[in-house]
């Protein structure tokens, strides 16, 4: 009996330990690939047609849960993420090197989320001009409406939307939660949420955010205002969004930086 039990007891040891082993080379892995500079294409389907987006980068921009066995240097996956260094996209002063080296992640980092459009409910094509506002199941309130723009309301957040034009690439949707005064902690709106599509069949999703995140060679001095710290300030000093298109406008710019990025390590194919 004593003999049965020390053999069930090597057994379970072995079971536990062989368990910790693929733990321990998960993480290995995990650590590997936030180093791996090889370039990997990651392919995203298209949900109205046979189109593909094609997005070739470092291994190590993107995030570790790819599903998928990576073969001959691609690999398909419903959406990908893309991640950087935190100020890269969020129009502050750039490491440009930043956008050429693996993200450190011991430091803060911000995710890229690229994803299919989906058609709206029963319909069998996209509607194209503004997806977010037509075909999204967000229930849109309007509060504002001046200036050539509209300013909605959505689950408590403030929504604007701008379409596509000569200054602006694409649609984009500019998501927040408006300034509150009552709650000092509040993350809100120092994290600004935006969408926008790419080659009409694709979306693009990231979050700008305010100074109050940056430290060392990117923190802005304090004479110094970026676009998202106005959109705060603006709601400081109650006033509205839609009298300061400049603010609007410079969520467009860094938007079309963002899809410029994109473009240059992306194409679509059939």
């Amino acid at each position: 009996m004593k003999r049965w039990l020390c053999i069930l007891i090597l057994c379970l040891a072995g079971c536990i330990d062989g368990h910790s082993e693929e733990e321990k080379n998960k993480q290995l892995q995990d650590k590997l690939a936030m180093k791996d500079t090889t370039e990997i294409t990651v392919l995203t389907p298209s949900k109205v047609s046979s189109k593909k987006l094609a997005i070739t980068l470092p291994r190590c921009f993107f995030d570790l849960n790819l599903k998928n066995k990576v073969i001959d240097g691609k690999v398909e996956e419903i959406a990908v993420g893309i991640i950087f260094a935190l100020p890269t996209f969020s129009g502050f002063p750039n490491d440009e090197e930043a956008l050429h080296q693996c993200p450190d992640y011991s430091k803060p980092v911000a995710g890229l989320s690229i994803a299919p459009l989906f058609p709206k409910i029963r319909a069998k094509k996209l509607e194209y001009g503004n997806f977010w506002l037509k075909q999204q199941s967000y229930q849109f309130a309007l509060t504002e409406q001046r200036n050539n723009q509209n300013l909605y309301i959505s689950g408590g957040r403030r929504v604007i939307f701008s379409d596509q034009s000569d200054k602006n690439q694409e649609d984009i949707c500019i998501f927040f939660w408006p300034y509150d005064s009552n709650n000092a902690d509040s993350p809100f709106p120092h994290q600004i949420d935006i969408y926008s599509v790419l080659d009409k069949e694709f979306s693009v999703a990231y979050t700008v955010y305010s100074s109050r995140y940056l430290h060392g060679k990117h923190k802005p001095l304090p004479n110094q205002w970026y676009f998202s710290d106005s959109l705060i300030d603006t709601y400081k000093r109650n006033q509205s969004l839609l009298d300061h298109p400049e603010i609007v406008q410079g969520f467009i710019e860094n938007n079309n930086r963002i899809l410029d990025y994109i473009h240059q390590h992306s194409k679509v194919v059939n």
